[in-house]
C-alpha cells in the first residue's frame, strides 16, 4: 500500500490516555439518563429489590469486560467486535458480530434522538406542547452538534465528555443528597430510606430479579466503547481493556447506589406513573420549580454525551470494516486534519434525524420504531455473549497452564458470557411478543448479511483462518 493510501485509512495514534479511555466507557453508558429511563421498569419488575438485580448484572458485565480486556491484549483494533470473533472463531460469525455492534449503537442513537427535542423543550417550558416541526428542528440541530464534535477529533470528543461528566455528576450528587435528606431526615410520605433489605429476595422473587436483569442489558449498554479506540490509545494492548474493567466496576457501584437512592424518593405508584420522566418528577419534589429542572438538564446532558460516544464507537467499526473491504470502501475515509472517520460518521449521524421524521408524524411508525428501540438491550446482550465467549475459545489452549490463565481467560469470561446469553434468552422469552420478533429478526438479519458477504466479498478477511493462542 502506498504511503498516501495508508495515511488515508489511519486514525490518530497515541491520542488517549487510560483516564481518557475510562471517560469513554463511563460516558457512553450515560448513568443519569439510563436511570431516568429504566428506574420505573426496574422497580416494576423487582420492587425495592431492584438494586440487587443491578448489582448482580453489573458484576457479570464486569466479568465480560475482563474477557474484552484479554482480547484487546491480543489485538487492539478499531473494528474489535468483528476482528476478535472473526479471527478466533469464524470470519462469518465475526462479520455478523460487527454488523450487530453497528446496529446496536445506531438503534441506541435513534432512541436518543426521539428524546432530544421533547426533553429540551420540556425543560424550557414544561407546560407547553410543541409542533412536530419544531421538535424535529431542535433534535436535528442537536444531532448536528453531535456529529461535529465526533468528527472534530477524538481528543476534543473526550474533552467534551469529561466536561459533561463533571457537570452531570455535580448536579446528580446535589440531588442525591437532597433525596437522602427527604428519605432519612424528612421521612416524607411515600418515601423509603435505603437499607440492606434491598439486597435480599423480595416479594417479586427470582423471576422479578431476572426480569429486571433483562432491563439491565440496556442500563449498562455501552461500556465497551474504549475497546474500539485501541488504535488511538496509548499502550493500546493495555489501556482500553483496563479502562473497560475500571469503567464497569465504577458503573456497578454508581448505578446500584443511584437506584437504591432514587427508588425511594417517592412511592412505587408515583414512580410507575411518571415512567421515563421520573427524574424530572424527582427534581420537582426535591428542589421545586424551576430549580428542580436541573436534574432534567443532567439527564439531557447525559443523553447528548452518550449519543456522541455511540456515534464515535459505531463509526470506527464501520471505518474498520470498510478499510478491510467488508463495507463500501468510501466509508473508510478519514478527515485529513482530525484523523476521524468522517464519511462513516456522517453516514451514521444522519440516520437518527431521518428516523425521527416518521417517528414524529406517524403513530404506526412511532410504535414500530419504539419496538426496535425496546429490543436494543437484547442486541447488546447478544453481542456481549458472543464476544466474551470468543475470548474463552481463543485462549482455550493456555487454560491449563496456570491458575491465573484459567481464571482470567477461562472461568471469569465464561461466567460473564454465559450469563449474558442466558439473560438474552430469558428476555426473548419474556419480553412483549413484538419486541421478541424485532430482536430475533435483527439478530437473524445480521447472520444473513454475513452469509451473503461471505460469498460476494473479495476481502482477504474471509480467508483468515481462526486461530487459538499459542504459548511461546
Amino acid at each position: 500500500m502506498q504511503s498516501g493510501q495508508a495515511e488515508h485509512h489511519t486514525l490518530r495514534a497515541d491520542a488517549l490516555s487510560l483516564v481518557n479511555d475510562w471517560v469513554a466507557s463511563v460516558a457512553n453508558v450515560a448513568p443519569t439518563s439510563t436511570v431516568a429511563f429504566t428506574l420505573a421498569l426496574l422497580v416494576g419488575f423487582a420492587g425495592l429489590q431492584a438494586p440487587l438485580a443491578v448489582l448482580g448484572v453489573g458484576i457479570l458485565m464486569t466479568f465480560c469486560a475482563v474477557g474484552y480486556a484479554r482480547l484487546n491484549a491480543w489485538q487492539p483494533h478499531a473494528g474489535s467486535p468483528y476482528i476478535w470473533v472473526g479471527h478466533s472463531v469464524s470470519p462469518w460469525l465475526g462479520y455478523a458480530t460487527g454488523i450487530l455492534a453497528i446496529l446496536a449503537a445506531t438503534v441506541a442513537n435513534v432512541g436518543n434522538i426521539t428524546l432530544f427535542g421533547t426533553y429540551l423543550l420540556g425543560i424550557i417550558n414544561p407546560t407547553s406542547t410543541f409542533d412536530n416541526v419544531v421538535v424535529w428542528i431542535v433534535s436535528a440541530a442537536m444531532m448536528g452538534i453531535v456529529i461535529y464534535i465526533a468528527i472534530r477529533g477524538i481528543r476534543p470528543s473526550i474533552q467534551f465528555q469529561t466536561a459533561v461528566i463533571v457537570f452531570e455528576y455535580t448536579i446528580v450528587v446535589l440531588f442525591v443528597l437532597l433525596a437522602l435528606k427527604r428519605e432519612f431526615i424528612d421521612a416524607a410520605v411515600g418515601t423509603t430510606a435505603p437499607s440492606l433489605s434491598a439486597f435480599t429476595i423480595g416479594p417479586t422473587g427470582i423471576g422479578g430479579l431476572v426480569s429486571a436483569a433483562v432491563i439491565c442489558g440496556f442500563l449498562y449498554a455501552g461500556w465497551e466503547a474504549p475497546l474500539v479506540l485501541g488504535e488511538e490509545s496509548t499502550a493500546p494492548h493495555y489501556n482500553p481493556g483496563r479502562a473497560a474493567i475500571l469503567g464497569m466496576a465504577f458503573l456497578t457501584v454508581w448505578y446500584t447506589f443511584l437506584i437504591l437512592v432514587f427508588q425511594g424518593v417517592a412511592s412505587p405508584g408515583d414512580i410507575a406513573a411518571n415512567g421515563t420522566d421520573i427524574l424530572k418528577y424527582a427534581g420537582g419534589l426535591l428542589l421545586g420549580d424551576p430549580a428542580g429542572r436541573l436534574l432534567a438538564v443532567a439527564v439531557l446532558s447525559a443523553v447528548f454525551a452518550t449519543t456522541q460516544m455511540q456515534l464515535t464507537e459505531s463509526s470506527r467499526v464501520v471505518f474498520a470494516m470498510a478499510r478491510e473491504r467488508l463495507l463500501p470502501k468510501s466509508l473508510a475515509g478519514v478527515h485529513a486534519r482530525f484523523r476521524t472517520p468522517i464519511i462513516a460518521g456522517l453516514a451514521l449521524g444522519i440516520i437518527p434525524p431521518l428516523a425521527l421524521i416518521p417517528y414524529l408524524w406517524s403513530q404506526g411508525a412511532r410504535t414500530a420504531i419504539g419496538y426496535v428501540i425496546s429490543a436494543d438491550g437484547l442486541l447488546y446482550l447478544a453481542m456481549y455473549a458472543v464476544i466474551t465467549l470468543a475470548c474463552v475459545w481463543y485462549y482455550r489452549r493456555i487454560l491449563s497452564t496456570g491458575t491465573r490463565e484459567l481464571f482470567m481467560h477461562g472461568i471469569i469470561p465464561l461466567i460473564g458470557g454465559l450469563a449474558m446469553a442466558a439473560i438474552f434468552l430469558y428476555g426473548m422469552y419474556t419480553q412483549p411478543f413484538e419486541v421478541q420478533v424485532v430482536a430475533g429478526s435483527l439478530v437473524v438479519a445480521c447472520l444473513v448479511v454475513a452469509v451473503i458477504a461471505r460469498f460476494v466479498s473479495s476481502s482477504p478477511y474471509f480467508q483468515h483462518e481462526a486461530v487459538a493462542h499459542e504459548v511461546t
